[in-house]
């Protein structure tokens, strides 16, 4: 009897009623047979694998998401490095349901230096300075539990916002470094601040990064329901709209468009980036440090473009559109730049230009070597070129798969 639970059976049983051979399915995925056969054979792949034959089937993404029990891991190495930012953000409930929460000692309340200090953290993550972040981020936390606490009408009011703001920005740093379930934390605590000072841009911010952390869980479906959601909530009135209203509606749109990417739902996608579009027009150029200190405006909306044909199995007009990107509109956030970049190495890789995959992806790791350590995807681009190559790998290909840890 054939096991209909797994993963691998249900691609052979798709495949079946399709009357496609594992080489028609391979041929129609962009994959080798071989990749087709280790998966119906009980093997694993990535998810940018299973989206691919996803597609080539027509169902969606998710429908390859098996519940099952996780591989058992080493014991986990970060738990010592991220104990104080575990204890700040989730800190021990006591026999009365209260949060056990630690203060920084008796110091008065100084909004204007809980102000700084998390403008500090928040300046230091999109610097990709994330040992600052991580050297800062409790006592920033602590300091703001320690305000709202405190104070009292407006100024409480005012301390929610700050602790709403840093800990949306340690939250995408924890996203960063791929600590979600933590992440999910801070940002559900930031979502909760912004409700209760009824700052609706700011609960958006916290729902896109939240949507962010969600759908690097593979949960592509929960992300493109909640961001719809939300962004029906804040919709504003364009003509009146402030740049921190449209960024937030906007980065909504941008994480359902995304989702809906990566669960081969491609009309769905171009329409919510339509929409995203439309929300950074009236900007006319880069607004820097909106809520949730992103950039906002034609060029942020324009890079993720490439990034959703690229997902959706289209490298060369991924590529035809990032030769069209707003010029003269000011700079987007590092990161997404740095994103881009990598989307491009990506999109030249599958059309076979390995030399200028290998140029790119070494131009990051001179301008974003932090950054670029932790991206699973330049690890992915990587183990590829290295797989790619007709000959003995480059002296700078070679580099790249030492700095980002691949191994043959």
């Amino acid at each position: 009897m054939k096991d209909d639970s797994t993963i691998g059976a249900q691609i052979r049983d798709l495949r079946r009623r399709r009357g496609l051979t594992q080489e028609d399915l391979a041929a129609k995925a962009g994959l080798s047979r071989d990749v087709i056969k280790k998966i119906e054979s009980g093997g694993s792949a990535r998810m940018s694998t299973y989206h691919a034959i996803a597609r080539a089937l027509g169902v969606v993404t998710l429908t390859f998401a098996a519940p099952r029990s996780p591989e058992p891991v080493p014991a986990a190495h970060n738990d010592a490095a991220l104990a104080e930012i575990r204890s700040a953000i989730n800190p021990p409930t006591g026999i009365d349901g209260q949060p056990m929460l630690r203060f920084n000692g008796d110091a008065e309340p100084d909004l204007g230096m809980l102000r700084d200090a998390v403008r500090t953290v928040a300046l230091a993550y999109h610097g990709d300075r994330y040992d600052t972040v991580a050297e800062l981020a409790p006592a920033v936390v602590r300091s703001a539990h320690q305000h709202v606490a405190a104070l009292d009408g407006d100024q409480q009011a005012e301390a929610r916002r700050l602790r709403s703001d840093a800990l949306g920005a340690i939250g995408r740093y924890l996203i960063q470094i791929r600590e979600h379930d933590l992440a999910l934390m801070a940002l559900r605590d930031s979502l909760a601040d912004a409700l209760a000072i009824e700052d609706k841009s700011l609960a958006a911010a916290a729902i896109s990064s939240q949507a962010w952390a969600l759908m690097r869980q593979g949960r592509f479906r929960e992300v493109e329901d909640l961001c719809v959601a939300a962004a029906d909530r804040v919709e504003p009135q364009i003509s009146k709209a402030t740049p921190d209203q449209l960024s937030a509606w906007g980065w909504l749109m941008l994480r359902a468009a995304a989702a809906a990417a990566r669960n081969n739902r491609p009309d769905e996608a171009r329409e919510y980036h339509r929409v995203a579009t439309a929300a950074a027009a009236p900007l006319g150029r880069e607004h820097e440090h909106t809520v949730g200190w992103r950039a906002w405006g034609p060029l942020t909306v324009a890079l993720k473009g490439p990034e959703h044909e690229l997902v959706m199995g289209a490298p060369d007009q991924a590529l035809a559109l990032a030769e069209q990107l707003p010029v003269g509109v000011g700079r987007t956030m590092p990161s997404d730049w740095h994103r881009h970049l990598l989307d491009r190495a990506h999109a030249h890789l599958q059309l076979g230009d390995i030399d200028r995959a290998t140029e790119i992806l070494t131009r990051l790791r001179v301008q974003a070597p932090v950054w670029l350590r932790y991206q699973q995807t330049a690890r992915e681009i990587t183990e590829d070129l290295l797989a790619a190559a007709k000959r003995m790998p480059s002296e700078q290909q070679r580099d790249l798969a030492d700095f980002l840890a691949v191994t043959p």
